[in-house]
């Protein structure tokens, strides 16, 4: 006979589906709180669950709660001796958080315990501050279950004024508020009230209505507790068979709640219903039930009172055992006063060792260290004496011829040795070179700034690909003519990079000047672009005389890098390359060459499309 309790079931249900946090914790307290007056062991179960949670988690509120929860659990099962332990422990944690709705509920626990320990005026005392936090906090049903158990602890304290005020009083409130639970609580107090006074039928009115609302709410325990009441009130009226039925029924609740002390009461009872009808072998199955139920109860309070006992001897026990202990531990701590003495001699020595040779160590490693730096240092001079021996290398080469021929010609025309026709066919020649000289000159001093700063003072910017790109083919347009060499712009319109515009234009140029150089008479050079995500190519292509794998590998490399006549002997200093690569790089973009010797050359320039990050 177990009722289904719906709430409870569905609080149940949605426990299994969350996370076990506080609310998690909270939930089961709610599932012990609606099982409380329905299922003593169930509300148990739950509510141990909660404490195991809030202690893992830390939730004190929680943690006060689920103690709360315990403590009433065991009070139903008239395990008082526990109930009142838990109730203490919760009252200590709830009024040290003073959190007062969970307070309250400990001061119910509290005066409920003293209640069942005939301590009835302390019972009150209690019952009162639980009333007095619920009108505080507005909570109406606290109130009416207080004003419940005021009249059942004057109930039995046998102050019968008090217990009829506050009885009729919280029927009435109770009433108000329609919580079945509560108005079958009132009802069966103001029945026992009338039953101790001697008005049984009056009270056998009130048993009965208790009994009908403790049934509309649920309530396992008042249902336990009228049943068990009307039995007896049947009794006094020597309505045996009435009373034997309600016992009967009130034995099956008690159960499930598992109530031993309250069974074995009912089975007394029992016994002497069925004897006064003759029916002597249930009445002596009864009372064997009752003796039965009374040794284990016996037993388990013995084996508490033992298990205390034991506690105490263990206690006595260690404490003879560390009497003896603190004996042995002076000598021992004498011992180890010797022992940490020489410890901390030899921790000594080894100390000023180790210092020794960490301060030789330290020294070695700071020659190690000046050692490198004189490595590096000479590897650098001697990088930087390459470099400058390469650049002297290159400007005898190509700058010489061009000055050269000018300071010949000037000789000519000063001693008057040249004719206007011979000064015309050399005068184009002679610009060539002229010119250049002018972009060598151009290019080392640039590359050189760099070489001494780095490239700094990038004015990057978002740029128009197309309008640079043109502006170079047109500049160069003249010098292509001169080798029928076709220059063709297929820059995308739309094609934009982040970058400085004076280095790009410079790039460019000196890309355009290395493809013309090395294109042969009637070839062609395009631009072009592609465009990714977040970045765009430019690529350089020309139908030049290409180069191989090993001078591609050469291009950008200052101490292999190498100068070449092109398709019509035009000189270079070829540090053109060397400053696109390191313009380039600056602008955080990549140079890239594809070659093969007779099939002309690509250059590509990718540039970011948007700042840097």
């Amino acid at each position: 006979m177990k009722a289904q309790i719906p709430k409870a079931d569905s609080l149940i249900r949605i426990s299994e589906k969350i996370a076990k946090d506080s609310v998690y914790v909270r939930l089961l307290n709610e599932i012990a709180e609606e099982l409380s007056d329905k299922d003593a062991d169930q509300s148990l179960h739950f509510a141990t669950k909660a404490q195991e949670q809030a202690l893992k988690i830390r939730d004190t509120h929680g943690l006060g709660n689920a103690l709360n929860n315990i403590g009433w659990a065991y009070y139903r099962k008239g395990d008082y001796s526990k109930g009142f332990d838990y109730a203490l422990r919760a009252l200590r944690i709830n009024d040290s958080l003073q959190y007062l709705p969970q307070l309250a509920i400990s001061y119910r626990n509290v005066g409920a315990i003293y209640n069942s320990q005939a301590k009835y005026r302390e019972s009150m005392d209690y019952f009162h501050k639980e009333m007095s936090i619920h009108t505080k906090l507005n909570n109406s049903l606290g109130v009416g279950r207080s004003l419940n158990n005021i009249a059942f602890s004057a109930h039995r304290g046998k102050i019968k004024d008090s217990a009829l005020i506050f009885g009729h009083t919280a029927l009435e409130y109770n009433s108000k508020l329609g919580d079945q639970y509560l108005i079958a609580f009132s009802l069966r107090t103001l029945g026992d009230v009338y039953y101790e006074e001697g008005s049984i039928d009056r009270s056998i009115d009130y048993f009965l209505a208790s009994l009908t609302a403790a049934r509309a709410a649920q309530s396992n325990f008042i249902i336990e507790t009228s049943l068990y009441r009307l039995g007896k009130a049947f009794q006094q009226k020597k309505q045996w068979k009435e009373s034997i039925t309600y016992l009967q029924e009130a034995v099956a609740v008690s159960k499930i709640l598992g109530a031993k002390g309250e069974q074995a009461t009912i089975q007394k009872l029992l016994a002497v219903s069925y004897a006064q009808i003759g029916d002597y072998k249930k009445a002596f199955e009864s009372q064997a039930i009752h003796i039965a139920l009374n040794d284990t109860l016996f037993e388990e309070r013995s084996r508490a009172r033992f298990a205390q006992m034991q506690v105490a001897f263990e206690t006595e026990k260690k404490q003879a055992e560390i009497n003896l202990l603190k004996q042995a531990d002076e000598a021992q701590k004498e011992k180890i006063r010797d022992q940490r003495l020489y410890t901390f001699l030899l921790l000594v020595v080894i100390g000023l060792v180790m210092a020794l040779w960490l301060v030789s160590w330290r020294r070695n490693q700071f020659k190690q260290l000046a050692n490198k730096q004189l490595r590096l240092q000479k590897a650098a001079l001697e990088q930087a004496s390459f470099q400058k021996d390469k650049i002297f290398s290159i400007l005898s080469h190509d700058l010489r011829m061009p000055i050269a021929s000018l300071s010949s010609v000037l000789q000519l025309v000063d001693k008057q040795n040249i004719s206007e026709e011979a000064f015309a066919k050399i005068k184009h020649a002679l610009g060539k070179q002229i010119a250049s000289l002018n972009t060598t000159l151009d290019n080392l001093l640039l590359w050189s700034r760099n070489q001494m700063e780095g490239v700094t003072d990038v004015q990057a910017s978002e740029c128009a690909l197309y309008d640079i790109v043109e502006n170079n083919c047109h500049l160069l347009t003249s010098a292509a003519s001169q080798k029928r060499i076709v220059i063709q712009n297929e820059v995308s319109i739309m094609a934009k990079a982040y970058v400085d515009v004076h280095h790009i234009d410079i790039i460019l140029r000196n890309l355009l000047l290395n493809a013309l150089k090395f294109t042969e008479e009637g070839g062609s050079i395009t631009v072009q672009s592609r465009e990714e995500e977040q970045e765009v190519t430019l690529d350089i292509i020309d139908t030049g005389i290409g180069m191989s794998e090993e001078q591609i590998g050469k291009l950008f490399k200052i101490n292999t890098h190498f100068t070449t006549t092109g398709t019509k002997n035009e000189k270079g200093a070829g540090l053109g390359l060397l400053l696109c690569k390191e313009f380039v790089e600056a602008n955080h973009g990549k140079l890239s060459v594809k070659s093969e010797p007779g099939n002309g050359s690509q250059f590509s320039v990718t540039l970011p499309k948007s700042k840097y990050v």
